[in-house]
């Protein structure tokens, strides 16, 4: 009797290793998240994100907008109405890659990082990261990490997803710029925009970077990415210093 237990018990074990990574971190809708409420409308069309918060008199405010990929010919992302529900750190996808701060918001379609070659931080498929702001995915619909964590993080269990399609954005919303990972930059396998200890993009440089002097002095540069450090460090180091402007650490 005790080696059947002992066969149950590692057969379980196997089972756990072998699936956790597949597992939610979330599942359930919590009746008392404290999150504010937002709604995410994803442009197929123009592979932009505009998450709107729902305002207590009704009205509602732009929380976040994100350039994204979603399905190419063949593999649309599926227009409609859906609600968030399962939230994965790491999920496996149909590929055979993984994504990073998956959430589930359509049977098998999911919002999740650009796609990496085996579950580790350093090796994200740059190739594929490049083609942010393009219809490349096969039907998921893929962010940068720091965004798809913004919705793992701020976007609570049945948050309303609304999937459309269109040559326009909403008012006042302009389409952030992808960041492009250069061929030949020895960080190609991380994530720029991933808030690891050790992602080598992510330097003593970028922690003294000004960002908000560079976005003052440069309007054009401040229209599309705003005050946001990341994306700012990212366009100094990319296109600023070929370009000649100036940034202060």
């Amino acid at each position: 009797m005790m080696d059947v237990i002992k066969k149950f018990m590692f057969l379980c074990g196997a089972f756990l290793l072998l699936f956790g990574l597949n597992m939610p971190v979330q599942a359930e809708e919590d009746t008392n998240d404290t999150r504010p409420e937002y709604i995410i409308y994803v442009n197929r069309t123009q592979n932009c994100i505009t998450v709107m918060e729902q305002n207590a008199d009704g009205t509602s405010t732009v929380a976040k907008v994100m350039v994204c990929s979603c399905g190419r010919d063949g593999h649309w992302t599926p227009e409609g109405t859906f609600h968030t529900s399962n939230y994965y750190e790491w999920r496996q996808l149909v590929d055979g890659s993984y994504g990073r701060y998956a959430v589930r918001f359509n049977n098998k379609i999911l919002f999740h990082s650009v796609p990496y070659e085996q579950m580790s931080e350093d090796a994200l498929l740059w190739e594929q990261y490049n083609l942010l702001g393009q219809n490349a995915s096969l039907g998921c619909v893929r962010l940068s990490v720091v965004d798809a964590k913004w919705i793992y993080d701020n976007c609570k269990v049945g948050t309303m997803v609304i999937v459309y399609s269109g040559d326009t954005l909403m008012e006042d919303v302009i389409k952030p710029t992808a960041i492009s990972i250069p061929e030949d930059s020895p960080y190609r396998n991380w994530d720029p925009t991933d808030f690891n200890a050790n992602n080598p993009w992510l330097g003593d440089q970028y922690e003294a970077f000004d960002h908000v002097a560079y976005a003052d002095r440069y309007a054009d540069v401040r229209a599309v990415y705003g005050y946001d450090k990341t994306a700012l460090y990212m366009h100094y180091i990319n296109f600023g210093i070929n370009e000649g402007r100036v940034a202060e650490f």
